[in-house]
This record gives structure tokens, C-alpha cells and sequence, in this order.
């Protein structure tokens, strides 16, 4: 009986796989059996993977209950070529952890009491990257960095918005949704989980047949110009948001990320439409070691 219920399961899956209205789900891989490309004659980059789950969303007053970090090898196509370390640490945060948080990552108080991490560890291993990635990177660059000051001005890459998800075919970019889309599920919201979701989605490939993970690098390692509008009238903000700007609450001013060479067609357009009698608006040069704070 289970050797026919086996048959008929395998038959379902067969059938839906050739059916346009039904969608199968296969969970990820573990890192065990994560498939690498064959290994050539490098060059290799050290890439870290990283993923924190928190008490809230303010790195000044909250704090990292969860970290995962995989270091992978990386070749100058952008295929994972190798993993070289993976580990996990929980960590007391001296403080409740608030309900919400333990409905979304199954964490509670006694699942951290009194655990630590080794941070002169961590921090040595999140040095030796060329380049740290994480999903939606300035959440993660906030308590990482507020946690181990030694690293500030790593470089770092976001997943969520150096690479160009909608221009890719996709709806949104929710480590989830887009895992999903790719044909794949993981069960569980902790941070290593987080980390080989991610890992799956760096690994996929594109139409013209390179990586996410090889797009995402090359876009990121860009050097670009954050253009604030100085001295921008309240009432221009609709003009601005229209134009794809974001309001920068500490600095108080309406800003967007451009490539340099757009600067003087940007300038002409906040003269034109926003600030004609000044003030200059501020250019601020980033590179993947400024961007993202």
C-alpha cells in the first residue's frame, strides 16, 4: 500500500509538472548538497552571505539575537565555485524578546539565555571577505556594525536592491516572494535559513546565461552619486517622489542614487523644476563601502 500511494504521488507530480495552472514547490537545498560550478584556475572572491534576526528595527536600542554567515568562493563569472565556512550563533539580548519577533523566527528567552557570540571570531571572519550581501543590506549593516565597529566601511552589496528584480521578470523583491518564484520554499525564518534561501537566489541563472550573483557584483562595485535635493520647497515633494527620490529623515533632505554621469542632467533638472535660484545641490560620491548607511 505505501509502495502504490508512492506511485500515485510521483504520478501527481509528474502530471502538475506539465500542468500551466500549478506551480511545484521544491524545499532548498542544504549547503551539503548545494550544487557548486566546477572550479577552474581563479581568480576567487571571498563573498559572505549574511543575515541577522533582531529584537526590532532600530540598531541604537535593539539587538542581534540571531546571526548566520557563509563564506562562499566566488569565481569572476559570479558562479559558486566553493563554501568555505558556515556558522550560526544565538545570542542573549539582555532584554525580552517581544512577542512579534518570536512569532516570526520561533525564538524565545529561553532559546537565547545566556548565549554569546565570539565577536573577535566573527569579526575576523567577516574581514576576510572581499565583499560582504545581504538581503535588504542597510537593516543588516546597522546592528553589524553597531555590534563590531572594527568593520565599518566593508564593502557590502544588497541583494534586494543592487540587483534589478522587476527588470529580471519578477513582482517585488521579498526574500521570500522571489524564492517562491524560482520554484523553491524554506520552512523556517532564522537567520542561517535566511542565508541559504539567499544563496539559492544569488545561484540562479539568468537568461543570458550568467548569475544574479555576477550581476548583483558587477552593479554593486559601481562607484555612483548620491544627489541630494538641498533646499528643496515642501511643496516640490510630489515633483521629487515622481522622480524617484526618498526622504532621508536624519538628514532631512529628499535624495536618489545616480550614476555619475547623470549628475549634470540631474542638476538641470532640480534647476529647472525644484530650486531654480539655489541653493547647489549637495553630490555626494559612494562607493560599496559608503553605501547602504
Amino acid at each position: 500500500m505505501h509502495e502504490l500511494r508512492h506511485i500515485a504521488a510521483g504520478a501527481i507530480i509528474a502530471n502538475a509538472a506539465d500542468n500551466q495552472d500549478i506551480r511545484i514547490l521544491r524545499r532548498v537545498s542544504t549547503l551539503e548538497d548545494f550544487p557548486l560550478a566546477p572550479r577552474g584556475d581563479g581568480p576567487f572572491r571571498r563573498v559572505g552571505i549574511v543575515d541577522s534576526e533582531t529584537t526590532g528595527t532600530d540598531p541604537h536600542t535593539d539587538e542581534i539575537i540571531d546571526i548566520a554567515v557563509v563564506m562562499l568562493e566566488v569565481d569572476a563569472a559570479g558562479e559558486i565555485v566553493g563554501i568555505a565556512s558556515a556558522g550560526e550563533a544565538l545570542r542573549d539580548p539582555g532584554m525580552p524578546i517581544p512577542p512579534h519577533i518570536t512569532r516570526i523566527t520561533g525564538l524565545t528567552d529561553d532559546d537565547v539565555r545566556g548565549k554569546s557570540i565570539d565577536l573577535d571570531r566573527l569579526e575576523l571572519r567577516l574581514a576576510s571577505a572581499d565583499v560582504l550581501i545581504a538581503h535588504y543590506a542597510r537593516f543588516d549593516i546597522g546592528f553589524v556594525e553597531c555590534l563590531m565597529p572594527g568593520i565599518a566601511g566593508s564593502a557590502w552589496a544588497c541583494s534586494a536592491s543592487d540587483f534589478d528584480w522587476v527588470a529580471a521578470g519578477y513582482d517585488g523583491c521579498k526574500l521570500g516572494h522571489l524564492l517562491m518564484q524560482l520554484g523553491r520554499f524554506n520552512g523556517a525564518h532564522r537567520a542561517m535559513a535566511d542565508v541559504i534561501s539567499l544563496i539559492h537566489l544569488l545561484a540562479h541563472r539568468l537568461p543570458h546565461g550568467g548569475t544574479v550573483l555576477g550581476e548583483l557584483l558587477a552593479n554593486a562595485e559601481q562607484p555612483t552619486v548620491r544627489f541630494e535635493a538641498t533646499g528643496a520647497p515642501f511643496q516640490r515633494r510630489s515633483a521629487l517622489k515622481a522622480r524617484g527620490y526618498s526622504w532621508d529623515p536624519r538628514g532631512r533632505v529628499w535624495w536618489c542614487e545616480i550614476a555619475e554621469h547623470e549628475c549634470a542632467d540631474e542638476e538641470r533638472w532640480f534647476r529647472e523644476h525644484i530650486c531654480p535660484a539655489g541653493p547647489v545641490p549637495r553630490m555626494l560620491p559612494l562607493t560599496w563601502r559608503q553605501r547602504h548607511r
